[in-house]
Formats: C-alpha cells, structure tokens, sequence
C-alpha cells in the first residue's frame, strides 16, 4: 500500500488530496516501522544488534548520493506521460519511488521468520480490536515515562529530530537562496551528509564494540550533531555548508546506531514493540512541530543582524542548539549512572574481612609463617 500511496502523489492537484494520501502514509509507516525495528534482535541474534543497526544506517545514509544523482538524471530525461503521470520530473520520481517500495515489499517477504508465540495475556476474543493499538501505545509511553535507562534516550532522540527537522524542513531553500547554491550544490551538500554518515559506520563497525556505554555514545553524537548543525547555519560558502554537513552525518549517524542499540539491548522482547511504537510517534510529533515552527516563526521574527541576517539562517541555527541542549540534558540524565553505589554495612564487613586476608596471605608469603597467637 505504501507504494501505491506515493505513485498517487503523483495525481495530486490539490491541498484537501494531499493531505489525505500523507496522512495514510504516516500511518501505515508508524504500523510497520514499530515492529520492523523491534524484530531486529530476533533475526540477527543480540550479539549482532550493533552491527545490524550499524548496516541499516548504511542502507538509509547510503542512498543519499544514490538518490542525489538518480535526481539529476531524471531532471535530463524528457518529460513522461506515461499512464496519465503528469509531464514533470516530479512525476517520474514518485514513478520511481513507488517501484522502490514494491522491492522493498518483495525482500522482506523473502525474509523466513519463525512463528511467534502469543501470550494468553495478549490475545483476544475478537479478531480485530480498534482498542488495542491505542492501548498499546499509552502502555509504552508509560514504560519509556518510568524505565531509567530508556527515558532519556527516547526523549533525546525525539528533541533532537524536532531541531533536526529545521534542516529538512529548510535545508533546499538555505541552501539556495542564502549560500547562492544551484540545484547540483544542494545535492552537494546531501551527499556530504550521506559520507559522514557513512564515516559514522565505519567508525561503529571498527570500535562500537568497545563502547560499552552505548547510552553515552548517543548524548556525545548528539553534541557532535549540534555542533555540526549550528556551524552550518552561520557558513557564507556552500564547500563550507558541505564540511559542516559531513560532520551532522558523523553525529546523527552514530547517535542512531548507539541509540536504538541501546535500546534493542535494555527492552524486554515483550516490550519491544511498544517502545518503539512510543519512540517513533513521538519523533513524529518533534518532526511536524518542527515543521509548524519552521512555516509560522520567519514571518515572526523578521530580519535579524548578523551573523543570523537571514531567517533560514536563525531557525538551522536554533535548530542546532535545541540539538545541543538534547544531548546535554540526555548525559545529565544519565549522571546518576556515574555515582558510586551505596554498600551496605554487611557488603562492608565483607570487603574489609578480604582485604583483611588478603593483608595477611601477603604477610604469610614475605614472612615466611602465620602465628595463630599473634593479633592483628
């Protein structure tokens, strides 16, 4: 279905149809992405997760520069009517689109997946229950509300795809009528994003193991992010834009990967679906709030001075700082995982009655003999 929604985007003419093919497109995206995600753990094992994570990162930032120049090449074929398509590139790239997902379709139907028990507590009577999905998700939103290792990466990634969003949202026109890009420049500037996050990958692939702490990999990315984010927004040149858009891909790519690890890692398979389905509606609402922000503020603030003279310039940049100011409440978040335990008195005693034995084992063996009598 998917696939046939955005071939129809294609037919659109008007506002009120729009509306109405994205909308069912969101909602069968926020169906199945919930539950592809949380299968992830069951097809490639726990000990695979990270790397599993890190090559779905690879297939998302990856087709950027594919999709970058796949554009520029539609842009010289000649206009297609083909089964009334209207006579505009547009067309042809929902044309395409739409076959993508159809290949999509086929190769997760070739994926052999083992049957799946349902809990008694879990199924129902009645075969179709318009109560259950609405229950379901309130039940993981209350799970990421009360769980301490999932709270903060799930409210970190939904903060920051709402600073994020600025540069979807505003990225093609900053490019263009604030740094004088031309179409292949804007391009440019995505394939850059695409190769830092592939150099995000290669780095998790060599080293992710190593990081133990997957929670805090994903704030520290979230600053790198930022970082990168708000540079972008205050650059005069496009091979500036592009440098700083590499290193966006660099923090977006691995806070990505250590997240939603993170999470594959921490969440019971029962309660994984749920979690993600929390996880991905509340990025959705951070998405359209950014997207409601980015339409209504520039008329608001008006013209700014500089460095912010712009107003594509001044919502990238407070896109980057609410980024940043993610990732630094995240790792305050976390900060209680740092503290030393409290011992009790018995876990006391018993440290010191080893250290104690162990003081004497090495008297024993630079002196040669224990004296029963002796005290201390």
């Amino acid at each position: 279905p998917p696939g046939l929604l955005v071939l129809a985007l294609a037919y659109v003419t008007n506002l009120p149809l729009l509306f109405v093919v994205s909308m069912a497109l969101e909602l069968l995206t926020l169906m199945g992405q919930p539950a592809r995600t949380a299968a992830v753990p069951g097809l490639v094992g726990e000990e695979n997760v990270l790397a599993a994570n890190s090559v779905s990162l690879a297939a998302a930032y990856g087709t950027f520069p594919v999709g970058a120049a796949l554009s520029w090449l539609i842009g010289l074929v000649p206009a297609v009517t083909l089964l009334g398509l209207p006579g505009t590139t547009e067309g042809v790239v929902f044309a395409v689109d739409s076959l993508t997902y159809l290949v999509s379709a086929a190769l997760i139907m070739s994926i052999p997946i083992a049957d799946t028990v349902v809990p008694a507590t879990r199924q129902r009577r009645s075969r179709f229950d318009l109560k259950t999905p609405v229950t379901d998700l309130l039940e993981g939103v209350r799970f990421v509300a009360t769980h301490r290792q999932v709270r903060p990466v799930v409210v970190g990634m939904s903060v920051a795809l709402f600073g994020g969003g600025m540069l979807i949202v505003l990225g093609k026109s900053y490019a263009e009528d604030v740094l004088g890009a031309d179409p292949a420049g804007f391009f440019a500037m995505l394939t850059t994003l695409g190769t830092g996050g592939g150099l995000g990958i290669v780095v998790l692939s060599m080293y992710g193991e190593r990081f133990l702490r997957r929670d805090v990999v994903f704030a520290s990315s979230l600053l790198v992010t930022g970082v990168g984010l708000t540079a972008t927004g205050l650059v005069r040149t496009v091979a500036g834009g592009m440098a700083w858009m590499t290193l966006v891909g660099v923090g977006a790519g691995a806070a990505y990967v250590m997240g939603f690890t993170h999470l594959h890692e921490n969440v019971e398979d029962e309660m994984r679906g749920r979690t993600f389905a929390a996880l991905f509606s509340l990025m959705r609402v951070g998405l359209l709030v950014s997207m409601a922000v980015a339409a209504a503020v520039p008329s608001v603030i008006g013209t700014l001075p500089e460095p912010l003279d712009h107003s594509s310039r001044a919502m990238i940049v407070g896109g980057g700082l609410v980024v940043l100011v993610s990732g630094s409440a995240t790792l305050w978040g976390l900060r209680a995982t740092f503290r030393r335990p409290k011992l009790s008195a018995d876990a006391i005693r018993s440290i010191t009655a080893a250290a104690r034995d162990f003081t004497w084992f090495r008297g024993e063996r630079g002196h040669g003999g224990y004296d029963p009598d002796e005290e201390g």
